[in-house]
């Protein structure tokens, strides 16, 4: 068993179709199947079901068991790399971090622009997911680092304070609180849960809902009264002080942190590096 051959059936895993795969690592189509083949053989198990009649695969509980612990070995694998180049001086490597929609549209861009500027050699992949997601993607080894700004429960999840925001309930002036409509994220973003938990402690019950996936869609949607939503005073902007926009608490509904999540205990260098650039930044603002 060797480690191109667990890269190569992770992908197969992911994409379920060995020319994908083949694209995707640049190797031919019989060099999957043969990777494939050296691993059934180690252990004795076939890793897939073949489907002929669509050409599609099912991957076998036992390839599923292959398949979670090929994660975490090249985790491992990529956390020995970082640090044996750290001992040479080099900081290089890949990371890959995923963000919640507010971090992402307001913060992250200043953020890798730092990072490259002090670590040019670092090759950087960042994605966008809900909160649930992110979790689920430290969990599997998916990503190195997360950002996000809800509550984190999952006890293999290690939690990093960061900085702060404020929530704000916005509509346009004219619209009533009681008659309008509400707009919504969808499920798993931290944002409907905000907003849910203030509608439930105010005895408010929408009228109408509109579901969206972007906190950008969500201020436009306030912008042009088509309903009031929860919003982060970060991305609100110049509504803040806007005489056509109502808020509907006296005060910012509360204080949330923002916070990186990796895996308890099991960091990667560079995962800590931007941790630290960050940390650090906010310390002098």
């Amino acid at each position: 068993m060797r480690l191109h051959e667990l890269r190569t059936f992770i992908s197969l895993v992911e994409t379920k179709h060995f020319t994908k795969t083949a694209e995707q690592l640049y190797i031919s189509q019989p060099t999957v199947s043969l990777h494939l083949k050296r691993l059934e053989t180690h252990f004795g198990q076939a890793l897939i079901h073949r489907h002929s009649f669509n050409k599609t695969i099912e991957i076998s509980e036992a390839g599923q068991l292959v398949y979670r612990h090929a994660k975490e070995i090249l985790h491992q694998v990529e956390r020995l790399d970082q640090e044996m180049d750290e001992l040479e001086g080099l900081v290089r490597g890949h990371l890959k971090i995923a963000a919640t929609h507010t971090i992402y549209e307001t913060m992250l861009e200043k953020m890798i622009h730092r990072f490259v500027n002090l670590y040019p050699e670092v090759v950087i992949d960042a994605k966008l997911m809900n909160q649930e997601q992110v979790e689920q993607a430290v969990l599997h080894y998916e990503i190195d680092l997360g950002l996000v700004e809800g509550v984190v429960e999952a006890p293999q999840i290690e939690v990093t304070p960061f900085t702060f925001d404020r929530l704000r309930v916005i509509g346009r002036r004219e619209l009533d609180l009681s008659e309008a409509t509400f707009i919504y994220r969808e499920e798993g973003s931290a944002g409907r849960a905000a907003l849910e938990s203030w509608l439930a402690t105010n005895d408010i019950v929408p009228q109408r809902i509109i579901t969206v996936h972007s906190n950008r869609l969500v201020k436009q949607l306030i912008e042009n009264g088509t309903g009031i939503s929860m919003i982060s005073e970060r991305l609100a902007g110049e509504m803040l002080d806007s005489a056509n926009y109502r808020f509907h608490n006296e005060d910012p509904v509360h204080k949330r942190t923002f916070q990186f999540v990796t895996l308890k205990g099991q960091p990667t260098r560079l995962s800590e590096k931007w941790m630290a650039m960050v940390v650090e930044e906010f310390k002098q603002n």
